[in-house]
């Protein structure tokens, strides 16, 4: 029985990714190296730290992690209120909530990131909380975010509904043994692990979201 619902932001309360891109592109940029658009989608979901190590095995950056992160950080915070959300999803958090639906926000990005994600979307009634990298010792694809979301509520993971926009999330969620709802927004990424792969919320039934049907996002 579905008695929290848990979200992930970037890329999926908010369309995030493409400005945390833009990011990692303009500090890039500045100290004289390149990022492909190609990147784009194997940076989908990651931490900042995987992010670094990432492109530095590529093209060895003259930044440690700490800089690079403040850089990035520093860039994202600064044109956040440019970032929108996606079509329905705030929506569907302010039904949940009109219904006595615990809500949760579970992120990868450092508490920073998250916190001006938070006051972009604005809802702290209908949002218990927010987690953050910075607040559990393992990020995504490890359960723990998950489990912590779980315990702060006092709701046991059977009980709870995850949506995610990234397979790295997603294996999250299902590694906590919640169950866990596919929303991505490129039809390219592929999921080996969840309950329902969806194109529009409004497909969700939200009274026992495992009725629903198992669809590609391009459907």
């Amino acid at each position: 029985m579905m008695r929290a619902v848990l979200w992930d932001i970037d890329g999926t309360l908010l369309d995030s990714e493409p400005h945390h891109f833009n990011s990692f592109v303009a500090v890039c940029e500045s100290h004289g190296q390149t990022l492909a658009k190609a990147d784009y989608d194997r940076l989908l979901g990651r931490s900042m730290a995987e992010v670094y190590a990432m492109l530095n095995a590529v093209q060895p950056l003259p930044l440690d992690l700490p800089d690079f992160a403040a850089a990035c950080s520093d860039h994202y915070v600064t044109h956040v209120a440019k970032v929108p959300a996606r079509r329905g999803a705030l929506e569907q958090v302010a039904e949940l909530a009109r219904a006595g639906v615990l809500q949760a926000c579970v992120s990868n990005s450092a508490r920073r990131v998250v916190e001006a994600n938070m006051g972009v979307i604005a809802m702290p009634e209908a949002l218990r909380f927010a987690l953050s990298r910075d607040d559990v010792t393992k990020g995504k694809p490890d359960p723990e975010p998950y489990l912590r979301a779980a315990e702060r509520l006092g709701m046991a993971p059977e009980d709870c509904v995850v949506v995610e926009d990234s397979p790295i999330g997603a294996r999250a969620a299902k590694a906590a043994g919640m169950v866990t709802i596919a929303w991505p927004q490129h039809a390219t990424l592929e999921f080996d692990a969840v309950d329902l792969i969806i194109a529009d919320l409004r497909e969700v039934d939200w009274t026992n979201p495992l009725q629903g049907r198992k669809i590609t996002a391009n459907h």
